[in-house]
This record gives structure tokens, C-alpha cells and sequence, in this order.
């Protein structure tokens, strides 16, 4: 049986797009597939459903095949980001943002495991610019352990499986360049999901890498603890996450 294909490829004038096509067929017109990345129609439309608001603006839509959609721009951050804003230097490797974290999903969705699919990604290249966006299938009726920490605790079961997903993507060699408690979701069925994936990589985890992600997610807790009043966390819940973690990260599949 043929293997489906990952992606394919379009450009026109500047833009670069790799799109997922288990979502858009590759006989889509070249125009129509740029248009799919046009937020300001899907406004005048009224296909957004929801916004959020972090670094820049992500947007929850309908997309013209009746999907939602989750629809992110790349917005540089720190001191840099003051000047260059969602501008990155199209002389650098690391400046392919959205192709870099599409590529990295389909290859984390071949091993199974619990991220969002992507559906596409595309560049808009300038002579020493490139502006990144990534649309990505909506995994419906998710909370992050942020919105549900505020309401209540977790149960042992639920650590537990945090921790085997955290420990999973770990074995796999992802290094997650931002895990925190707003990247990991519950949806309505009690699965765990991972995801914003940008910046990440695939390798060999060393001891150091390990201990880096382990510490900033704690840190994460630490955060969210420190600045609300009503947290339904404690060290004896991460004291709890962190064999968890080490697990599954040991474990043979």
C-alpha cells in the first residue's frame, strides 16, 4: 500500500505554503490555498469563533470546509521583538518557524503521539524578512491544567497520565522548548494532549535537557501558584507527576 503523502508544496510571489492533504487537496487551486490563510476574510466572513490573546492574536475558526481551525502567527518575543516584531531573517535556518513545527508534528503524530495535527503552514518571504503562520486542527473541548487547576484538583489518575505523556515525548526525543501547564490540555474524554511546538526539536535527551524541561513545567506551577488565590496545586501533587514521568520516560514500548 502507498504511503500518504505528508505534504505538498505551493508558492506564488513571495509565499511559501506546505499543506496537510488529509485536509486540502492538492488539486486546490494555488489562490484558493493562499486565501485559507486570510484572517481578515475569515473576519468579514464571521468564521472566527474565538481569539486568544498571548504574544500575538491565535484565532479559533471556520474554516471553508465547515472545520475549526486553530490559526497561529509568529510573533518574535523579548527585547527583539520590540524592534522586528513578527519579522524574522530569512538568512537563518532557524527563521522557517511554521515549516520547522509542521514537520515536527507529522512527525510526532507517525509515532503516536498526543499532539494536534497539522493542516498547513506557510512563509511570505521579503527580501530579508519572512512572516510565519500555522493552521492547526482543533482538538474540541480542551482545558489546559491552568483553567482546570483554578477550578479544582487533579486526581491521581490524571497525574498519571500527564506523566506518561510528558515521559513519551521525552523517549521520543522531543525537547520542548516551552513545556508548561498552559501547552498541556484535558479533553473531554480524559485524554491528554501536548502541544505549541514551536522552537522544538527532535534528538537525544540528555540528563541536563531532561532535568530543563522537568524544571521549567515546575516552574510553570510554581508561577500560576504565586499569582492566584485559588490553585488546586501543591509540591506533594509534583512530587507525585515526576515518577510518573520517569515512568513512562524508561519504559519499552
Amino acid at each position: 500500500m502507498a504511503s500518504i503523502k505528508d505534504k505538498f508544496t505551493v508558492k506564488k510571489k513571495g509565499i511559501s505554503i506546505i499543506a496537510n492533504p488529509e485536509f486540502i487537496p492538492e488539486t486546490t487551486e494555488v489562490d484558493e490555498i493562499i486565501k485559507y490563510f486570510d484572517i481578515q476574510q475569515y473576519k468579514t466572513d464571521a468564521k472566527v469563533i474565538d481569539v486568544h490573546y498571548g504574544r500575538g492574536k491565535t484565532y479559533l475558526i471556520q474554516d471553508s470546509y465547515n472545520r475549526r481551525v486553530i490559526f497561529r502567527h509568529y510573533w518574535r518575543g523579548g527585547l527583539i521583538g520590540k524592534v522586528l516584531g513578527d519579522k524574522f531573517l530569512s538568512f537563518f535556518g532557524s527563521s522557517h518557524r511554521s515549516f520547522r513545527e509542521y514537520d515536527l508534528l507529522q512527525t510526532m503524530k507517525k509515532m503516536g503521539l498526543p499532539v494536534p495535527k497539522p493542516i498547513a503552514a506557510k512563509e511570505e518571504k521579503s527580501l530579508f524578512f519572512i512572516r510565519n503562520d500555522i493552521a492547526l486542527q482543533e482538538i474540541p473541548g480542551t482545558k489546559n491544567l491552568g483553567e482546570i487547576l483554578a477550578d479544582r484538583r487533579l486526581t491521581d489518575v490524571e497525574i498519571a497520565k500527564i506523566g506518561d505523556a510528558i515521559g513519551r515525548l521525552f523517549k521520543a526525543g522531543i525537547y520542548h522548548s516551552d513545556l508548561n501547564i498552559t501547552n498541556i490540555l484535558f479533553d473531554g474524554a480524559d485524554n491528554v494532549w501536548i502541544v505549541d511546538f514551536d522552537k522544538c526539536v527532535q534528538r537525544t535527551i540528555s540528563k541536563k535537557q531532561y532535568h530543563e524541561m522537568v524544571n521549567r513545567l515546575k516552574r510553570s506551577f510554581d508561577k500560576f501558584k504565586e499569582n492566584r488565590n485559588n490553585f488546586h496545586w501543591s509540591e506533594y501533587d509534583f512530587n507525585k507527576l515526576l515518577p510518573a514521568i520517569k515512568s513512562s520516560y524508561e519504559k519499552n514500548y
